[in-house]
């Protein structure tokens, strides 16, 4: 956007309706173009019928390391230093291998715990 210089009052109004406009322009771009976006992603379509029948660990899977990548980026700082991104994506690589991998054995593992506790607290 280039600089324009206003002498007088008019000229200013005139701008200001020149960047309205535009503005009116970019909001209608972007509402057309998430559109698109959400129509082509569908996501409901991820829990209705065949995916949720056929794949329900691979979702569980999904959702789980991306809870743990989040965990990950915040705790190690991802975006703060070279130390902070190269720590981030080893221990990301490492807990989505591992999730992969164990996600039964961990729920099972965690349930139990929640059971135990609850033991206790009742006995």
């Amino acid at each position: 956007m280039e600089k324009k210089l206003i002498v007088n009052h008019s000229e200013l109004v005139l701008h200001i309706a020149a960047l309205q406009q535009e503005k009116d322009i970019q909001e209608y771009k972007l509402k057309d173009t998430f559109q698109e976006i959400a129509t082509t992603l569908n996501i409901v379509s991820l829990f209705k019928g065949d995916t949720q029948r056929d794949r329900p660990l691979e979702i569980a899977k999904t959702g789980v390391n991306m809870v743990l990548n989040l965990i990950t980026d915040l705790v190690l700082g991802k975006h703060r230093s070279i130390k902070g991104y190269l720590s981030a994506v080893m221990v990301e690589n490492f807990t989505t291998m591992l999730v992969d991998s164990n996600l039964i054995t961990i729920i099972s593992g965690i349930s139990s715990l929640f059971k135990k506790k609850e033991d206790v607290d009742n006995g």
